[in-house]
């Protein structure tokens, strides 16, 4: 049976914190330095968020020049 994968994440003073609980196992430790602006965070909005930000980064002007029902009526 294998053993469930556990992230750990914090500083390094958490963390060995923590390695009483692991005595005796074998771990694979990979390190991965921490940024506050990382794009690997999750972003928890719904895609209707998402697509209304978007959207209203859209000037009026530009809007105002789409079909109503935005369908292509180039031929």
């Amino acid at each position: 049976m294998t053993a469930p994968l556990l992230e750990l994440e914090g500083t390094w003073a958490e963390i060995t914190a923590q390695i009483p609980d692991f005595a005796g196992r074998k771990l694979h430790v990979l390190v991965y330095p921490a940024d506050e602006t990382s794009t690997l965070a999750a972003d928890t909005r719904s895609i209707a968020e998402v697509l209304a930000q978007i959207a209203a980064t859209i000037p009026a002007a530009e809007l105002a020049k789409l079909p109503p029902d935005f369908t292509d009526h180039t031929p």
